[in-house]
């Protein structure tokens, strides 16, 4: 599938951990039925940084493998060296992916001149469309608007941007100045309505990796003009959301939920701790009328 025009929900996918094979197949599936059209892989919610570059390839070549012809394959590649995203952008090329994104380089704050030297070379590499990953709270710093401009200046490998900045004026400004010309998409689920809103095409979205019907419900509801209904399921994304972001460490909650949709892709990746017991049960009552939702959603399609 081509980046160039695609329109909807990326999922920002869990990465299975010791599970077999018909466990992930089941997961795509379940995905891919209810109107996911695209699936990032190993960022944030994949926990891919805490991967080794050998176990990063071989969940990539695992997920893109099966996941096929069926979606939208973006590859996250991003690491704080240069290497290292060398190697891991080249592999998701040779299995397949649609696209690489790389965060911006993390711990060392970097200005737009040499976020451009990192990204020119490692576009240079490819003959693949590379997306600029900006996510302020995992790579350390803000980056502007201005230095993101900058960086399509400089480096036109760059396809595109996926701006988990979580800051509505900046994906405004994003769609308004390169809407025509880049793929611009957004993160963080609390602004699933709003990107679709102002015309933003694509949302990857975490929550989609668990409840799919409601990020798709959204993306439908805003494309038929039913504000009523889209807002009625940003709500409850938003109040998934939060519950999951308030209970044990991160992305732990998550794979738990996607466990009470009958869906195990394991424990979570070290060091992460399980959750605890009261955790489980908070996050059981806590979600139960989500799923419920989520189910009505999708057998009404």
């Amino acid at each position: 599938m081509k980046l160039e025009g695609f329109r909807g929900v990326i999922a920002a996918i869990i990465t299975p951990n010791g599970v077999e094979e018909t466990a992930i197949e089941a997961y795509l599936r379940f995905l891919h039925e209810r109107g996911v059209g695209g699936i990032f892989v190993l960022g944030t919610m994949g926990e891919g940084a805490k991967l080794s570059v050998q176990a990063r390839e071989k969940a990539a070549e695992k997920i893109v493998g099966l996941a096929g012809d069926r979606f939208l394959k973006i590859v996250h590649v991003g690491s704080s060296d240069l290497e290292s995203s060398l190697r891991l952008a080249k592999h998701a090329q040779e299995i397949g992916a649609d696209a690489v994104s790389a965060v911006a380089p993390y711990y060392y704050r970097y200005d737009a001149e040499s976020l451009a030297n990192f990204y020119r070379v490692l576009g240079d590499s490819l003959n693949l469309p590379l997306l600029f990953y900006n996510n302020p709270t995992r790579q350390g710093y803000p980056i502007s608007l201005q230095d993101i401009a900058r960086l399509f200046e400089l480096a036109p490998v760059v396809r595109g941007v996926k701006d988990s900045s979580g800051d509505p004026d900046l994906i405004l400004e994003l769609q308004s100045s390169f809407g025509s010309s880049h793929f611009i998409a957004c993160g963080g689920d609390n602004l699933l309505y709003y990107a679709f809103s102002t015309g933003v095409r694509a949302h990857v979205s975490a929550l989609a990796s668990i409840y799919p019907e409601l990020a798709v419900g959204i993306f439908r509801a805003v494309e038929g003009g039913n504000r009523e209904d889209a807002l009625k399921l940003q709500l409850a994304v938003n109040r998934a959301r939060r519950l999951l972001r308030s209970v044990g460490p991160d992305t732990a909650s998550y794979r738990y939920a996607l466990a009470l949709r009958g869906l195990n892709m394991g424990p979570p990746i070290p060091p992460t701790r399980h959750l605890r017991q009261e955790e489980m049960d908070q996050l059981s009552r806590g979600l139960a009328p989500i799923n419920k939702l989520a189910e009505d959603v999708g057998r009404l399609g």
